[in-house]
C-alpha cells in the first residue's frame, strides 16, 4: 500500500513512521533527492563531514595580541600545519 505526503508551507514533507522505522530514520537525517521514471525518489544517504578546521597563519596573525600564545605552541602549531602539507 502507498503512504500519502502531502506537500506543506515552504514544501516540507512528513515521512510516514512506517517507512522511518523501516530506514531508521532520524530528525537530522539527509535524504538524497533525484527524479526517476518522472517520479520524484528520496534515498537516505550518510553526509561526510568536513575535517575539523584548524587554525591557519592568517588566522593566528588576526588573534588580538593582548592574550599572546607561548613560542613553544606556535612552533608546535606552524609545525604542525608544514607536516600536513602533500610532498
Amino acid at each position: 500500500m502507498a503512504n500519502l505526503v502531502r506537500v506543506k508551507d515552504k514544501f516540507q514533507l512528513t515521512i510516514p513512521l512506517a517507512l522511518r522505522r523501516q530506514f531508521a530514520l532520524s530528525e537530522g537525517d539527509y535524504l538524497e533527492a533525484s527524479v526517476l521514471d518522472n517520479s520524484i525518489v528520496l534515498r537516505p544517504t550518510k553526509r561526510i563531514d568536513a575535517a575539523p578546521k584548524t587554525q591557519t597563519l592568517v588566522d593566528f596573525l588576526r588573534e588580538p595580541r593582548d592574550n599572546p600564545r607561548p613560542r613553544a605552541e606556535i612552533d608546535a602549531s606552524l609545525a604542525a600545519d608544514r607536516d600536513a602539507w602533500p610532498r
